[in-house]
C-alpha cells in the first residue's frame, strides 16, 4: 500500500484547480491533501456498487410497470405522452445504440442504454395539473406507482426528490468530484430505502453487502496515514 503524500507529482497529474479543492480542506497541506484525494476515491468506489444495483432496479421497475399491457416500446405508444426532457433522453439512447452499429435496436438495449435521469423524471410532475402532461395523473397514478410496492405512505413528490438527490450525487461519482462533503449517511441511507420501496430483496442486497461504513469509518486513518486502497 502507497502513501499518496510521497508522490510529488500527483498534484500537477491531478491538475491545480483539482488538487487545491482538497488542498483547502487541510489549509494548503499538499500531504494530507493528496491522502483526502485517495481516500475520496476509495469512497466513490464504495458508493458505486450500490448506487449502480439501485439505478437497475429503479430503471426496470418502472420500465415493466410502463410496458405492462402495451408494446415494449412504451415511448413510442401514441397514448404515452413524454416532455422534451425525458422524450430527448430516449431519442439519445437511440441514437448512441445507432451510432454503435445497431440500427435497429430492441427495447431492452434502449432501456439498458438510458441515463438515470429518465427514470427519475418520470416520477416528478411533468407540468402539474395540465390534463395532458401532467405526469402525477397520466404516468404516476395508473402506472409508475406499481414500481414502488414498498412505498407505504412515502408520496411521489418525496420519492423524487430523494432520487433526484441519488442522481445528482452519482453525477459527482462519475466525473471524479470531491463527495466528502456530501451527506453520506443520508444518501446511503436513501439508496437502501428507495431499492425496498422496489422490492425488499433489493434493499436487502445493498444493504447486506455495501462497504460504505467501512470506508467512512477508514477516513482519519487514511488521511493520517495514508492507507487508503482506491
Amino acid at each position: 500500500m502507497i502513501d499518496p503524500a510521497t508522490l510529488p507529482t500527483l498534484p500537477a497529474l491531478l491538475s491545480t484547480p483539482r488538487f487545491e479543492r482538497y488542498r483547502r480542506r487541510y489549509a494548503g497541506r499538499a500531504d494530507l491533501a493528496a491522502r483526502l484525494y485517495a481516500w475520496n476515491t476509495e469512497l466513490t468506489t464504495a458508493f458505486w456498487g450500490p448506487v449502480a444495483c439501485l439505478e437497475v432496479f429503479v430503471r426496470n421497475a418502472v420500465h415493466d410497470a410502463m410496458r405492462r399491457d402495451r408494446r415494449d416500446d412504451w415511448w413510442n405508444d401514441p397514448s404515452v405522452r413524454l416532455l422534451e426532457r425525458e422524450r430527448r433522453a430516449v431519442d439519445d439512447a437511440i441514437r448512441t445504440l445507432v451510432r454503435r452499429g445497431d440500427h435497429d435496436p430492441a427495447p431492452d438495449r434502449v432501456v439498458a442504454a438510458t441515463s438515470f435521469g429518465l427514470w427519475v423524471g418520470l416520477t416528478d410532475a411533468g407540468i402539474a395539473r395540465d390534463p395532458l402532461w401532467s405526469y402525477e395523473t397520466t404516468l404516476w397514478q395508473p402506472r409508475i406507482v406499481r414500481a414502488f410496492p414498498g412505498l407505504g405512505r412515502v408520496r411521489r413528490k418525496q420519492l423524487h426528490r430523494r432520487l433526484d438527490d441519488v442522481r445528482r450525487f452519482r453525477n459527482r461519482l462519475a466525473h471524479h468530484e470531491p463527495i466528502d462533503a456530501a451527506p453520506l449517511e443520508q444518501i446511503r441511507d436513501d439508496v437502501i430505502a428507495i431499492a425496498g420501496f422496489v422490492h425488499p430483496e433489493a434493499a436487502a442486497l445493498i444493504a447486506g453487502a455495501h462497504r460504505v461504513d467501512e470506508v467512512l469509518a477508514r477516513k482519519r486513518i487514511a488521511v493520517a496515514t495514508g492507507a487508503s486502497v482506491i
